[in-house]
């Protein structure tokens, strides 16, 4: 590091510098500025500020920020699919094979999923076959409506070297954006993705639609698609009217607690299932006893007379 250090014996300044910024997790960075006649300027949050603005962000003060983030909305508001997914220097995708390159242009009017992913990304992998099979049922369902080839996908990729890219996208159907390009840095800065895999929903008018791509995924299945606003309100009263049918209470093969039906209200989500590993939300059999939680449809059922005598 360029900069300065507490001596690592200072045990009594960290211990007070941690209790005095409230620090709870790392990293953390603290911005200390001048007083002036508003009081404290002090910023908590200079990890997040440094990762979305970078040297932007100097010199972090409210008016800078302020300016960031008018910038940020009126960039948003002009958001279109050319103006994300393409550069000075490119205008198109690859497809199978990557020799094959594919206009950016033929992609406007679609619906477009960005899909961050590497392959060194255990649950990435796992997500993969998943979303394959939603990805074709979406496109089958579309050519049978007569809607055409009205869904695409973009593998956004934070692999570490070329040949990872290649063999992991040689898995997919969709297509890509080149490894290395410059322009999956920036798209991972303006939609703001702290985690992987992720995938962000673009509408057919190149707006944003979701951030939450891969939770409706895993939820509705390719019941999701369009994932506007409209569609999640329809599948929410439909789950909410098939848990009317669900039974209050199971037992899960993978739980040896009594697992009872709970509502996003009464603790149902969000949640990460514990048989999946996927999130949920909604409805989830939840034990009262230790926390565990699943998807209703991840319950599998066991002999209860079996399970009440091993308890």
């Amino acid at each position: 590091m360029p900069w300065l250090a507490i001596p690592f014996s200072d045990l009594e300044t960290k211990k007070a510098l941690n209790r005095k910024f409230g620090v709870e997790g790392i990293p953390c960075l603290v911005v200390l500025q001048p007083y002036d006649d508003k009081g404290d300027a002090t910023l908590h949050d200079g990890v997040e500020l440094v990762y979305k603005y970078g040297i932007k962000a100097f010199p972090f003060t409210k008016e800078k920020l302020e300016e960031l983030k008018n910038e940020e909305r009126e960039k948003h508001e002009r958001q279109a699919l050319t103006n994300l997914l393409t550069n000075h220097d490119r205008d198109y995708l690859l497809g199978h094979p990557t020799s094959n390159q594919v206009p950016v242009a033929s992609l406007v009017g679609k619906t477009v999923g960005l899909y961050f992913s590497a392959r060194w990304c255990i649950p990435c992998v796992k997500f993969v076959p998943k979303l394959i099979f939603v990805y074709q049922k979406i496109k089958q369902t579309l050519v049978e409506k007569g809607d055409g080839d009205d869904f695409e996908i973009v593998f956004v990729s934070n692999d570490r070297d070329q040949t990872a890219f290649e063999s992991y996208f040689e898995t997919m159907p969709w297509l890509a954006l080149p490894f290395g390009d410059p322009t999956i840095k920036e798209l991972a800065r303006y939609f703001d993705v702290q985690g992987i895999p992720c995938l962000v929903i673009i509408g057919p008018d190149g707006k944003t639609v979701t951030k939450q791509g891969r939770n409706l995924v895993n939820l509705y299945q390719e019941n999701a698609y369009p994932f506007t606003e409209a569609k999640l309100e329809f599948l929410e009263k439909q789950m909410d009217e098939e848990a009317k049918n669900l039974p209050t209470s199971e037992f899960h093969a993978g739980h040896k607690h009594e697992l009872n039906l709970v509502s996003e209200g009464t603790g149902g989500g969000p949640f990460i299932c514990c048989d999946c590993d996927e999130q949920g939300s909604g409805w989830a059999y939840q034990c009262l006893e230790c926390g565990y939680e699943v998807h209703p449809k991840c319950v599998r059922a066991v002999d209860r007379g079996s399970t009440i005598n091993q308890r």
